[in-house]
């Protein structure tokens, strides 16, 4: 679009995508600040890299993850769909699922207003994956949460 409207020159979007193969495993792998969380034995853990300024200080120790969480940088993004630096392409977690496993994607839209630690409880709870990924957004919108807030929530049958 840059291409067509000097508007847009430097607008971008992020992605994350998960591709399932057989035998279990998850190729999982995100561009910019949407993010991909693995939620097994009520544990969560963010499978993907934020690309923004804030983590790239983290990366430096030059603040804390905890201080990344509300820094300025937090959403100036360094690598995002239709930056030059998404040329390198994403990192590619690979992961072995198991029965019951649950797999979050979602935008920061989400992140940005609901912790790990609620999106944990949320996820564990759900019996519903669309009611939960539905949930997932309205707790983001009473949380009021100023960007878009998309999600999808997996569960694993089967390992």
């Amino acid at each position: 679009m840059g291409a067509l409207d000097k508007d847009m020159k430097n607008m971008g979007t992020t992605v994350v995508m998960a591709v399932w193969r057989k035998g279990g495993e998850m190729f999982v792998a995100g561009v910019g600040d949407s993010r991909c969380y693995l939620v097994r034995n009520k544990r969560i853990s963010q499978l993907t890299v934020d690309h923004s300024l804030a983590q790239a200080l983290v990366e430096a120790k030059t603040i804390s993850p905890a201080e990344a969480k509300d820094h300025r940088f937090r959403n100036v993004l360094w690598k995002y769909l239709g930056s030059k630096e998404v040329g390198e392409g994403p990192e590619v977690a690979v992961v072995q699922l198991q029965a019951n496993d649950r797999l979050l994607l979602c935008t920061d839209g989400l992140t940005g207003v609901v912790t790990d630690d609620d999106l944990a409880a949320f996820v564990t709870a759900a019996t519903d994956m669309q009611q939960c990924a539905e949930g997932l957004g309205q707790l983001a919108l009473d949380q009021n949460s100023r960007d878009n807030v998309s999600c999808v929530v997996i569960e694993v049958v089967e390992g």
